[in-house]
């Protein structure tokens, strides 16, 4: 019987990569110390397994991609870091696993075929925002497979159900899982900001944080969808799965930084 041994929420802004940021990642020291952090507690699991949910991977209005490539690798190279590159095992068995029960419910999910994906330009290989949290794990922990998934525009609630299915797929595995879903929170919080500046993008974040520190599941599936497009929220959907795969847990929750 498999488990999910401990879920993570991290952000995935480039410049936190020294070869990128070329020292502006210093204004981020509390979050990359942070990173560090969940690195060394995750090195102390030991998983055999790292499931990770991200919002830029190849994303669909009504279907949730699981990459089905044997080997996931990726780099930084549309960040002007190329020497930046990472390649892990897919842990096939867990990711059909997870595909098999989903679709069971009545989710749509899976890989996809190599020529409709060519035809389309849809790239395999790990994005931004599974390299970054990856960056600092494997500087402490490399011995893991990985299960790279996709975030969706299916309703909050099938999202949801969708993390339910990730915990089941776990449990009738062998596999020791941590779960790390990958987002950044409002992209709206500054008017120099490539977003610019809207009220509602602190609030949200201000919002989300404090459902962080209770835990609140329940308040992350009641944000109006007009205010998450005025706030420019990223990374809400990664976060409402791994809660998904925690339902029915009795789950407690640090909040280690926020740095806006």
């Amino acid at each position: 019987m498999g488990s999910i041994l401990k879920t993570f929420i991290t952000p995935h802004p480039p410049i936190l990569i020294p070869e990128i940021g070329k020292g502006e990642e210093n204004k981020a020291e509390s979050t990359i110390a942070s990173f560090r952090k969940a690195a060394k507690k995750i090195a102390g699991l030991k998983p055999s397994t790292i499931l990770l949910t991200t919002p830029h991977a190849p994303l669909f209005r009504d279907f949730i991609y699981i990459n089905i490539k044997p080997v996931l690798d990726g780099s930084m190279k549309r960040f002007g870091a190329a020497n930046v590159r990472l390649q892990f095992d897919n842990n096939l068995q867990l990711a059909e696993k997870i595909i098999k029960t989903a679709n069971s419910q009545g989710i749509l999910c899976g890989g996809l075929d190599s020529l409709l994906a060519s035809r389309y330009k849809i790239s395999d290989e790990l994005d931004h925002g599974a390299m970054i949290p990856l960056y600092f794990i494997a500087q402490e922990y490399s011995d893991f497979k990985l299960v790279h998934i996709s975030t969706s525009g299916l309703p909050f609630k099938e999202l949801y159900r969708f993390g339910c299915c990730i915990a089941d797929a776990v449990e009738h595995s062998d596999e020791n899982v941590v779960f790390v879903a990958s987002g950044d929170l409002s992209h709206r919080l500054a008017p120099d900001g490539p977003y610019g500046f809207n009220e509602c993008g602190p609030e949200f974040d201000g919002q989300l944080v404090d459902y962080l520190k209770i835990p609140d599941p329940e308040g992350l599936l009641k944000f109006d969808e007009g205010f998450l497009e005025e706030a420019g929220e990223c990374g809400l959907r990664s976060f409402i799965i791994m809660f998904g795969a925690l339902d029915g847990c009795r789950i407690r929750s640090q909040v280690y930084s926020y740095e806006g």
